[in-house]
């Protein structure tokens, strides 16, 4: 019971490690570009 306790503490503790290891920075987003209409006509 012990060594399957140790062994299964040892592979949680192994599989988080990898996953925080390889997980993705974030990517940042990029601003939304936002034009203002311009009227030719009227002026």
């Amino acid at each position: 019971m012990s060594k399957f306790t140790i062994l299964a503490v040892f592979g949680a503790v192994l599989a988080l490690g990898a996953c925080a290891k390889h997980k993705p920075a974030p990517e940042p987003v990029p601003a939304p570009i936002m034009v203002e209409p311009v009227s030719t006509k009227g002026k």
